[in-house]
């Protein structure tokens, strides 16, 4: 009788004997800066970060739209007075490795645009008046480069993992560690007035 009294009143305290609750808990922390620039003839500001992950089904990283935004400082003419009329606006990879956390294994990340590969030992022509190439979603910045007044469009590249390495030799991606990768993308433009 006492037996079921103290359970009854236990009971009624709310006490019973099921399991605890149990919290995981993850803080994330971004490096952030903060940057404004207005003068300068060429600014390139990404619009978007990226973050790749890895599909065990199709054994590949996803592929990301990296969007970026463009302003030029239009310019009418030399020193001398005559007008540009022509313009290019070219890029080239500078770096784009990621290294794991822990060691050992790299990715390498492969930059397109428009369908064309940009690469570290050489320049691909995002606008290039004199040729016809327009620019895409860029393609204001080709009408008005010789007008005294700033100007801006946005454009995106496509980013993807293409290549990685474990212990330094080349490998499948399925072969990767689990884990984190990190590292800087970085792209080089190249604004000139002719």
């Amino acid at each position: 009788m006492k037996k079921t009294l103290i359970i009854l009143a236990l009971a009624s305290l709310g006490v019973t004997s099921a399991h605890a609750a149990v919290d995981s808990v993850a803080v994330a922390t971004w490096q952030a800066t903060a940057k404004k620039d207005t003068t300068s003839s060429l600014v390139v500001t990404p619009l978007t970060s990226l973050s790749f992950q890895y599909a065990e089904g199709v054994e590949e990283f996803n592929t990301v739209n990296g969007l970026f935004d463009v302003s030029i400082m239009g310019r009418f003419g030399d020193p001398t007075g005559s007008p540009y009329t022509d313009f290019t606006l070219k890029a080239k990879k500078l770096s784009s490795t990621l290294n794991h956390l822990s060691g050992g294994s790299t990715v390498e990340v492969g930059v397109m645009w428009q369908g064309v590969p940009l690469t570290n030992t050489g320049y691909t022509a995002l606008i290039d008046t004199a040729n016809g190439v327009s620019g895409g979603t860029l393609s204001s910045l080709s009408s008005t480069f010789n007008v005294n007044e700033r100007s801006t469009a946005q454009g995106s590249f496509n980013f993807f993992i293409e290549s990685a390495t474990v212990g330094g030799s080349t490998s499948a991606f399925s072969a990767l560690p689990d884990g984190l990768w990190s590292g800087e993308v970085s792209v080089e433009f190249v604004a000139s007035w002719a």
